[in-house]
C-alpha cells in the first residue's frame, strides 16, 4: 500500500526520528512533497535527497513563509526554478493567527506576491499556508486560477469555501493533517464533502501534534489515512488507492 503525504518537513523531520527511520519509509512505495523556508534548510533537503537517491519520491519545494517572510531569498527561489531543482513553491500565503504574525503582514504580502508571480512565469504548482486570512487570498483568486495547481495545505476552512475556490477556476487541491484526528469539524466536513480527486493527506511532520505529543513522524500519515478512510466511508485499501491514481495523475506532471 502507498501512502502519499502532501506535505511534510524533511529537514527537521530527520532530526526529530533519525535518519535510517525516514530512509525505511521512503524507500518503499511511499511518496511526499517537502518544504524548505530557508537556504540552509534546502541545500540539506537537497543533498538528502540526491544522496539517497529519493528525487521523484520526495517532491522538493521551497518557498517563503508568511511567518518568516525572508523576502531577502527571492533571488535564490527563483534560481531554484531556473535549475529545475524544485516542483513546486511553497509554502506561502498569509497567517494572522497571532497578534506577532500580524505585525509583519505587510511582508506577508510582498513574500506571497513574490512567490505567486513566480509561480506563473515558471508555471509551477504553488502550496499555500493560510490562517485567519481567507480574505486576502481571495483578492488574488484571479492570479490562483492561472497557475496549474494550487495546493492548500492543512486547509483551516469549511468544504463550503473550498468549494467557492473551485467555483472560481482555480486548481486547487486540499490536505489535511491531524486535524481530522482531533475532531475539528471544518477539516472533516472538507474531507466529507469534496471529491477524492480535491483532497489529500499530509503530516505536516514533525508538526502539527496533538496534545500531549512532542512531534509527528512522517509514518504517522498512516493514521490519518485510516481516519480519511473512514470519513469518506472506504476501506483503507480503497482510499490509498484513489490517493495513488491522484497523486500519479495530478504531481506526476509535474515531474
Amino acid at each position: 500500500m502507498m501512502y502519499f503525504d502532501a506535505h511534510f518537513h524533511l529537514v527537521p523531520s530527520v532530526e526529530q526520528c533519525g535518519l535510517e527511520k525516514l530512509l525505511e519509509f521512503y524507500k518503499s512505495e511511499n511518496h511526499a512533497i517537502t518544504c524548505a523556508h530557508n537556504v540552509d534548510e534546502f541545500e540539506k533537503q537537497d543533498f538528502f535527497i540526491r544522496d539517497n537517491n529519493l528525487d521523484g519520491v520526495i517532491l522538493q519545494s521551497f518557498g517563503i513563509h508568511p511567518q518568516l517572510p525572508l523576502v531577502f531569498n527571492a533571488e535564490y527561489l527563483e534560481e531554484l526554478l531556473k535549475e529545475k531543482r524544485i516542483k513546486l513553491i511553497g509554502e506561502t500565503g498569509y497567517d494572522f493567527f497571532t497578534d506577532e504574525f500580524k505585525t509583519c503582514e505587510k511582508e506577508q504580502i510582498e513574500a506571497f506576491h513574490i512567490c505567486l508571480e513566480l509561480g506563473l512565469k515558471y508555471n509551477v504548482p504553488l502550496v499555500i499556508h493560510n490562517r485567519k486570512a481567507l480574505d486576502l487570498m481571495f483578492t488574488e483568486i484571479k492570479s490562483l486560477s492561472k497557475l496549474p495547481l494550487v495546493l492548500f495545505h492543512s486547509f483551516a476552512f469549511s468544504s463550503r469555501e473550498a468549494f467557492s475556490i473551485l467555483d472560481h477556476n482555480v486548481n486547487g487541491v486540499f490536505s489535511f493533517s491531524k486535524q481530522i484526528l482531533n475532531g475539528n469539524k471544518k477539516s472533516i466536513s472538507c474531507v466529507k464533502d469534496l471529491p477524492l480527486e480535491r483532497i489529500f493527506m499530509e503530516t505536516d511532520a514533525p508538526f502539527q501534534t496533538l496534545k500531549g505529543e512532542s512531534y509527528t513522524l512522517p509514518s504517522e500519515i498512516a493514521r490519518i489515512y485510516e481516519e480519511g478512510a473512514r470519513i469518506k466511508k472506504l476501506s483503507l485499501e480503497s482510499f490509498a488507492d484513489e490517493t495513488k491514481d491522484n497523486f500519479e495523475k495530478i504531481f506526476r506532471m509535474f515531474l
